[in-house]
């Protein structure tokens, strides 16, 4: 960090349209950008704040067709590279004694257009994981590479006139991972090696990388955050610490219940569903054991339902619904949120690690919150790109999962 730099500074190196009509270089309109990705959605959009002074929009005749292609980079990290599909123009104003026009392009993955004009008609026996290959090619016609997981057992689906997303969601409904037992997939588009790529793999899987930054706060008093490095949390926030509710209902134990429709026998068992083995951002449990002794003790526990059909192939998905249960209910607490200097290394599906002092009125050396300290996956992020003059111009606003406490409960 030396020279003229400062934290959260970045270059914005291309700002380009393009369409049958041409190809326009538009950089000198930009204003600020907001870019989204997530793990919980099939792509990524993007708004862009516009100021056209020189009637740039009416020389290309923006219709809707055009493809945006953005790239930027911060010093000493990688660059970052998105094209887009331009879904909207929208809060068109007049700038400058209406000499100028402002407005904010609405763009995003060109996936998501072609999932609107696409369905998929097609019979399949074969693994899931092949299956979303074929969708993700196939029907939505693209060209970015995709991450794929092995699933369990081939499968047979009739899938009638759905949309590629809709076809993802059932497909997703009947996938059993055959290394990670919580099988929570997730079909999302994040970046990778500087470019789009997509993925479909296990939150667990994604928690199996290394960290790509840590990330810590200071707790020194009467300090300016934009003096310090860029690897420090400017802001953060804790939506739920823990809901017992939440780890009862989706913790607790689960009755399966087996018909063989072939000898009609009929079978139930209890399922624990508390695994050590499941991979999140700490190997041990949040659960205590006096809220286990105390509430998991049921009488009759919930049931889940399983039919067994010899004519069908075997799905796995009853034996894994407890673990998926448990695994997603202990990820819906001790989340975080963080506002960050903004980094490309930064994307969706990527693991950080954040250092937190814990907050007391004691005087002395400050430990780390276990609570709020750990390993994290980023589940949602938002590239904020400011206008010129603000400072810091580049964040990233971070919504973090990290599942369990560091050394766990006793």
């Amino acid at each position: 960090m030396s020279g003229s730099y400062s934290v959260g500074d970045i270059n914005v190196d291309t700002f380009l349209f393009l369409s049958q009509r041409g190809t326009l270089d538009m950089s000198t309109s930009f204003v600020s950008a907001s870019i989204y990705e997530s793990i919980l959605a099939p792509g990524t959009v993007c708004d862009v704040m516009i100021v056209d002074t020189q009637d740039q929009l009416g020389t290309l005749i923006l219709a809707g067709d055009e493809m945006v292609i953005i790239s930027f980079k911060v010093l000493g990290s990688i660059s970052a590279k998105y094209v887009f599909a331009v879904h909207e123009l929208a809060e068109l104003s007049s700038v400058g004694a209406q000499r100028g026009k402002s407005y904010t392009l609405k763009c995003v993955s060109e996936e998501a257009m072609h999932d609107k004009t696409n369905y998929v008609i097609k019979s399949y026996k074969m693994l899931c994981s092949q299956m979303i290959q074929d969708v993700h090619k196939t029907y939505l016609r693209s060209g970015k590479p995709i991450t794929l997981e092995d699933t369990m057992t081939p499968q047979k689906m009739l899938i009638q006139n759905e949309n590629p997303y809709a076809a993802i969601k059932r497909i997703r409904s009947l996938s059993v991972s055959a290394t990670n037992k919580s099988s929570s997939y997730v079909y999302f588009e994040n970046r990778k090696n500087e470019q789009q790529a997509y993925n479909y793999v296990t939150i667990e899987k994604l928690f199996q990388g290394a960290s790509v930054k840590t990330f810590q706060q200071s707790d020194a008093l009467n300090t300016d955050a934009l003096l310090r490095n860029d690897n420090n949390i400017l802001a953060y926030k804790l939506p739920t610490q823990f809901s017992s509710i939440d780890r009862l209902m989706n913790g607790a134990p689960t009755r399966i219940s087996s018909k063989n429709l072939t000898t009609q026998e009929y079978e139930t068992r209890v399922v624990s569903k508390f695994d050590p083995n499941l991979l999140d951002g700490d190997p041990t449990t949040m659960t205590s054991s006096a809220l286990a002794n105390t509430y998991f003790n049921v009488r009759n526990p919930p049931p889940t339902h399983n039919i067994i059909d010899y004519y069908r192939p075997a799905t796995n998905i009853p034996e894994n619904i407890p673990q998926q249960q448990a695994f997603i209910a202990d990820l819906s607490q001790n989340s975080i949120k963080i506002r960050v200097p903004g980094d490309p290394v930064l994307t969706a599906g990527a693991v950080i690690t954040c250092t937190i002092p814990n907050k007391n009125g004691f005087t002395g050396p400050r430990t780390e919150d276990d609570l709020i300290s750990g390993k994290f996956l980023i589940a949602r992020i938002h590239h904020k790109i400011g206008a010129f003059g603000e400072q810091p111009r580049y964040t990233c606003v971070i919504e973090c999962l990290k599942g369990k406490y560091n050394g766990g409960v006793q």
